[in-house]
């Protein structure tokens, strides 16, 4: 279905600058026009949508988009599209800069057009969600909390970490959804890579068990992180646990609009370099969320953009020592008026006691 808020935003953007817009993007396509198929353009001008559309996708496209003009294509879809870029008079056709080496080749065959590259345009727009893409967030980040506890009924001596991502996975498709990333289910000393592969590691008491997990409902992401010590933790993994925690909450209190990104990513940095451990935050303390995982804004030092409410966010500091392990705590939120609104509701108790562990 066609969203007209959306397409508004693109088109001011684009006026007097470009005559028409294309994307290619999938990701971009379903969220413009609800287009849930690929191998597919649309063109976007002042008063036309025309999406091109593969055969193999146009029962797709009717499905999904009927209120828009569908083209079906077949294999040398520039022709087509060079006859209508004509028609609707585009003398100035903007493009995502990310395109394919042969897609820019094939565009640029066009006579009498100016080709104007441009950079994450519609990730600036898609950053600001509307009330329809948070309330499906909040379901798939509702669905991916529940995967989680769960899950932890099945923590016990001699799981495998594979065994978990196979678990997870089952109960959130039985919600009705899908990961949105594989997760990341880490024990022991492997914690220390932020984005380790979960293997045949079997979970034994007296280890960190780091979870990174997240659904997808109707297209929309979720992502959160809790790391479990498996029994009573030890002195100096709880101080680093609560390290990293006083890190997130000092950088989830000072979310608000107006605040520049890399503020945030200096409220929990500070924290984590006045203790000591600077060296070991080695990645940034966020990034947004909707569509993809990992959406525009990446929450980072360097990254001066302001805060706006309706943004989805990530917060997870970490510390991450080889030969030790990792501790990462995340939470997925959403920018309103005054603050944040934390939509991963689960506990953050470090140690864990059950599975006779």
């Amino acid at each position: 279905m066609l969203k007209l808020e959306r397409l508004k935003k693109l088109r001011d953007k684009i006026r007097g600058d470009f005559d028409g817009f294309i994307t290619l993007n999938p990701v971009n396509l379903r969220y413009l026009i609800d287009f849930r198929g690929d191998n597919s353009i649309l063109l976007v001008t002042e008063d036309k949508i025309q999406l091109y559309v593969n055969e193999m996708y146009l029962e797709q496209a009717h499905k999904d988009c009927s209120d828009i003009e569908i083209i079906p294509v077949k294999k040398e879809w520039i022709d087509i599209l060079t006859k209508n870029i004509k028609k609707e008079k585009v003398k100035r056709l903007a493009f995502e800069s990310d395109i394919s080496y042969s897609t820019y080749k094939k565009l640029a065959s066009i006579n009498g057009i100016d080709l104007l590259p441009v950079e994450n345009l519609l990730d600036f727009i898609r950053a600001i969600k509307d009330e329809e893409e948070i309330s499906l967030i909040k379901k798939a980040a509702e669905i991916a909390d529940l995967a989680f506890m769960h899950l932890k009924a099945f923590i016990k001596p001699g799981v495998k970490e594979q065994d978990l991502v196979a678990e997870f996975d089952y109960f959130v498709r039985k919600k009705g959804a899908t990961v949105s990333f594989e997760p990341i289910i880490l024990y022991g000393e492997i914690s220390s890579l932020p984005h380790g592969i979960s293997g045949l590691r079997e979970i034994k008491p007296g280890g960190i068990l780091l979870i990174d997990y997240g659904a997808k409902y109707e297209g929309y992401c979720s992502d959160a992180t809790r790391t479990l010590f498996l029994g009573k933790p030890p002195r100096e993994y709880s101080k680093l646990y609560n390290i990293v925690l006083k890190a997130q909450e000092e950088a989830e209190a000072i979310i608000k609009p107006g605040i520049p990104v890399c503020e945030v990513d200096k409220a929990a940095r500070d924290v984590i370099t006045k203790e000591g451990f600077g060296d070991k935050f080695i990645h940034s303390t966020g990034h947004g969320v909707g569509l993809e995982i990992h959406e525009y804004p990446r929450i980072s030092d360097n990254n001066d953009a302001l805060l706006e409410k309706g943004m989805v966010l990530t917060v997870e500091p970490g510390i991450y020592i080889k030969g030790f392990g990792g501790i990462r705590i995340e939470d997925l939120v959403v920018v309103n008026d005054s603050g944040v609104e934390i939509l991963t509701r689960i506990s953050k108790d470090f140690e864990f006691k059950g599975g006779n562990i």
